[in-house]
């Protein structure tokens, strides 16, 4: 044992000092000749620091730390370590589907690993699955309440949903509103200047404004509390509205 111990500490050596192929090649060798559990536990060591170091975001080496994490699960399958940085490499590369996968069995193997479950929820945002994203944080916040990582990600994704569903309701709303004013515009002559300011919710000094436009531009006629509407214009109205809604 001593002599293994005297190679062991070479090859740490070597890895400290950024050796990794050099270190990692004397402990495989030693490995398949003695596949002891110090000698094991010492590879792997190695294999995780140089994956580490190739998956730094300053070496942007990812195909190659994906080949050292797959070396390690080769050696222990069950390394749910290996699984999850494994998809943080995969992630890098923007293989999403991959990186899902990685972290899905680093969770099968350990399905407390809070990091694992937050990373799931990144892969889900990036796939633009934002429900099965908050899912995934909330996961690792059950394991730690106190994840800040998670809560960060959680409170900006249910902003998101917030602002998509404000940005999905308020053109329908406008919509709305200028459906209904060509429909009133269309079955009548005459229509109270009132019933307009209500329907468009208009300030008064607004509302005068786009009358003035619609007499100049169509040829309406603004009639004390009412306005006659130029059925020949018209239809150029409401192609301008239909493109343009009130413009205002």
């Amino acid at each position: 044992m001593t002599d293994n111990r005297e190679i062991l500490e070479e090859a740490k050596e070597l890895v400290d000092n950024e050796d990794f192929e050099d270190g990692i090649k004397i402990l495989e060798d030693l490995f398949n000749k003695k596949p002891e559990l110090e000698i094991k536990k010492n590879l792997i060591d190695a294999l995780f620091t140089y994956g580490g170091y190739l998956n730094d975001y300053y070496v942007l080496e990812y195909e190659k730390a994906i080949k050292n994490f797959k070396r390690i699960i080769k050696i222990d399958p069950q390394n749910y370590r290996a699984h999850y940085n494994l998809g943080i490499a995969y992630f890098n590369l923007e293989l999403f589907e991959e990186a899902l996968n990685a972290c899905e069995t680093a969770i099968s193997i350990k399905p407390d690993y809070k990091h694992c479950h937050y990373n799931i929820g990144l892969i889900y945002e990036e796939k633009e699955n934002l429900e099965k994203a908050m899912k995934a944080h909330q996961k690792a916040l059950k394991i730690d309440p106190d994840f800040v990582y998670a809560k960060q990600a959680l409170m900006a994704i249910r902003q998101k949903l917030d602002n998509l569903n404000e940005a999905e309701t308020e053109p329908k709303e406008k919509v709305s509103v200028i459906e209904r004013l060509i429909a009133l515009l269309s079955v009548s002559k005459r229509i109270k200047v009132d019933m307009i300011q209500d329907l468009l919710k208009l300030d008064k000094e607004t509302l005068i404004k786009v009358l003035i436009e619609w007499g100049q531009n169509y040829n309406f006629e603004l009639d004390g509390d009412y306005l006659n509407i130029n059925k020949e214009f018209l239809p150029k109205l409401v192609d301008n509205l239909n493109k343009n809604g009130l413009g205002i």
